[in-house]
C-alpha cells in the first residue's frame, strides 16, 4: 500500500500480509496523531510459559506525534481464541523493551467497527487525489459557516460535486471539522467547527 505520513514527505510503500493487516494500516493511516508506522520492524525475543526464549515480530511499530512507539501484533479473533494468544501475547507485551516500543497492543478483527473501516478505506483513497481548487473552496465555505452544516450542504455550496466531497471528507481527518465517526461518512454527515466543541 502507497501512503504518505507526515514523518516524510514522499509517498512510501507499506507492506501487509493479509486483508486484516491491511484493514489495520488503513485505520492507523487515519489517526490524526499517527506520524510513522514501520511495517514489519525488527523481532524481538521474549520467555513463554515454559521459559523457552522465543521471537515474535509485530505487524507494525507506530510512532504518535508525541514520540511515544506502539508496537502492534494483528491476529484473527478466532485464532486468538483458539491458541490462546492473548495470554501469550501478555508475556510479550511484558518483555516488550521500553526502547523499542512504549506500549504493545493487540488488535483483532472486533477492534474495528464496519463503519470506521469504510471511513478509513475512503480516506485512503481520497487522500491519493490532489485538489488544490477544492480544498480551497472547501475551506472557504467551512471559513464563513456560523452553525452546523451537513457536508452535502458544504458540497452543494461550492459547485464542485465530488470533488468538494472529497476535499470535504479530508478536512474531517485534518482536524478542521468535527462530525460523529461511529457512523459511515456521508453527505447528511453533521459538521461543526473544532472550537464549538
Amino acid at each position: 500500500m502507497l501512503a504518505k505520513l507526515r514523518s516524510g514527505a514522499a509517498w512510501r510503500q507499506l507492506i501487509f500480509e493479509s486483508h486484516l493487516e491491511r484493514t489495520c494500516l488503513l485505520v492507523l493511516l487515519s489517526q490524526p496523531g499517527v506520524a510513522d508506522i514501520w511495517d514489519q520492524p525488527p523481532q524481538i525475543t521474549y520467555r513463554n510459559q515454559t521459559g523457552k526464549r522465543k521471537a515474535h515480530t509485530f505487524d507494525f511499530l507506530v510512532t504518535l506525534d508525541g514520540g511515544n512507539r506502539i508496537a502492534i501484533a494483528v491476529k484473527p479473533g478466532e485464532l486468538v481464541e483458539r491458541n490462546g494468544f492473548d495470554r501469550e501475547f501478555a508475556l510479550i507485551r511484558a518483555q516488550t523493551a521500553k526502547q523499542f516500543a512504549d506500549h504493545a497492543l493487540l488488535v483483532t478483527d472486533s477492534s474495528f467497527s464496519a463503519a470506521e473501516v469504510r471511513n478509513a478505506e475512503l480516506l485512503h483513497m481520497f487522500r491519493q487525489v490532489e485538489d488544490a481548487e477544492a480544498d480551497e473552496a472547501v475551506q472557504q465555505v467551512l471559513r464563513g459557516m456560523n452553525c452546523e452544516m451537513s457536508l452535502g450542504q458544504v458540497v452543494a455550496a461550492t459547485g464542485l460535486q465530488g470533488r468538494a466531497f472529497r476535499a470535504g471528507f479530508k478536512t474531517i481527518f485534518d482536524g478542521v471539522v468535527f462530525t460523529d465517526l461511529s457512523r459511515s461518512i456521508t453527505e447528511s454527515s453533521m459538521f461543526s467547527l473544532l472550537e464549538a466543541q
